[in-house]
Parts: structure tokens; sequence; C-alpha cells
């Protein structure tokens, strides 16, 4: 059988159904046909392009100011850095994977929003639980090797440095699969924003994280010692 043929067939037999139905019913497949046409055209609808300067400006402008916040931090923690330089020698490696792996995560996600109309989000969000700690611990054996070697063997050193780098890739790696999904299903925002916010929120954490580590354990601990001493 023909396609055309197909379709007179089809269109016989409809002819036939829609010249039975009672006026009640022809209302009622009306409205339902409406609502089928609604749905076709929003999903040939084409997805606007967000190419706003000013808005990109704003969120840009938002994040500088956002961003500057770590040199307050850096300044409450002006002893630490003076005594132990390695913070700042290896800071810029640490917020540097913290962004490179939400980025990363962040990516993976928007691709799901935007291929898979449905998912589970809990899932998800326990597999990355999964990934963060196996790519943290992962990471951080290449970075606590990076900085034993530099330190020639010093143990306490790549010790701070790893474990900052450990809680660094792990929250990036969770904020990044959260993020994406809470910016369009909650505020109702392009996912794609989350990429530079993940890179502000990281370079924040990282360093208040790197700090807060090396206070605890280049200091307290260190001082605990010479006292026991």
């Amino acid at each position: 059988m023909s396609q055309r043929h197909r379709s007179s067939k089809i269109i016989e037999t409809f002819d036939e159904q829609f010249s039975s139905l009672s006026s009640e019913e022809l209302q009622t497949f009306i409205k339902h046909v409406r609502r089928r046409l609604d749905d076709v055209d929003e999903k040939e609808k084409p997805v606007k392009e967000e190419n706003n300067i000013f808005s990109r400006v704003f969120l840009l402008s938002a994040l500088l100011i956002l961003q500057s916040g770590s040199s307050f931090i850096l300044q409450s923690f002006s002893d630490l850095i003076s005594r132990h330089i390695l913070i700042t020698m290896y800071l810029t490696m640490l917020v540097g994977a913290g962004g490179n792996a939400g980025n990363q995560a962040a990516v993976l996600v928007i691709r799901r929003l935007a291929t898979s109309k449905s998912f589970s989000v809990r899932s998800l969000i326990l597999r990355e639980t999964f990934s963060a700690v196996i790519i943290g611990a992962l990471v951080t054996l290449v970075g606590f090797v990076r900085v034993w070697i530099e330190e020639r063997g010093a143990i306490l050193p790549s010790l701070t440095i790893g474990i900052a780098l450990f809680c660094i890739v792990t929250s990036s790696i969770l904020l990044g699969t959260l993020l994406p999904i809470i910016l369009q299903r909650i505020i109702h925002v392009d996912p794609a924003h989350a990429g530079p916010i993940i890179q502000v929120i990281m370079d924040i954490l990282g360093v208040c994280i790197t700090c807060a580590v090396g206070q605890t354990l280049l200091v307290n601990l260190s001082s605990h010692k010479h006292k026991e001493l």
C-alpha cells in the first residue's frame, strides 16, 4: 500500500468517526486536538539564546565583586601565609583544581538536562557523590606526590596540601552537580551560568579550605608538638 493511498484511507476513516460524534463529544475532541497542537508547537519552538550584553555584564560584575572577597580571607590568615610560603605557592593549583572539577561536573549535568526530559535527581547525586570521593582521592594522590617531591620528602606540608586538595575537589564536584539543577528547576535561570559561578565560589571556598587546613596542621598541630617536647 502506497503512502498516498494509506493517507486517504486514514482520512476516510476519520471522517466516518467524526460524523458520528455528538456536539458534546465534538467539543471535547476539539479541546483535545488543541492541547496536542499546543504541545507540538512548544516542542518545536526554537530555544531562545540568551545574548543580552547587559545581563552578562551584570553577572560578571557581581561575580567579580564576590571573588574579591578572597582577599579578606587571605588578610585574616596573614600570619600563616607569612610563616608558611608554601600556602601561596600551591594556592593557584588548589583553587584551579576545584574550578576544573566543578566545571567538569557541571558540563555533564547540563548535558543531561538538555538531552533528558526526566531523570532521578537523587540517583544522580548519589552517583556523583561516589564519583567525587573516588576522583578526589586519586587527584589528591597526584597532588601529594607533587608536593612531596617539591618539598624534598617533607610529610606535613605534603599532607596539608593533600587534605586541602581532597576537600576542594570533592566539594567542587558536588557543587557542580547541584548548581545547574538549582538554577534551572528552582531559580529558573539558564544552567549554562553555572560554569562561572562555580569558578568564583570555588576560588573563595578553596582559599578558605586551604587556609583552615594550613592553620590546623602547620600552626596548631606544630605548636602542640613543640609544647609536648
